[in-house]
């Protein structure tokens, strides 16, 4: 299990952020859990294009350029 620090998809300034735990390599990466700064777990709020875009901040960071959409 690895994690990454994202930009909070609820953040419409980009300012936060949220620790994601995920498992697996791209394309296969699975989210486990995106906490928030205060703690709240908001993985369960997020809609499929926000969790894409996790995925895709992560695979661009571990990945680089491999991550072509």
């Amino acid at each position: 299990m690895m994690s990454h620090h994202c930009l909070d998809p609820h953040d419409s300034y980009a300012q936060a952020e949220v620790l994601v735990t995920f498992e697996g390599v791209f394309p296969d990466v699975h989210l486990l859990s995106a906490i928030d700064g205060e703690g709240d777990d908001i993985l369960p709020d997020l809609i499929d294009e926000q969790r894409r875009d996790l995925i895709q901040e992560i695979a661009e960071f571990y990945y680089g350029a491999r991550t072509a959409a």
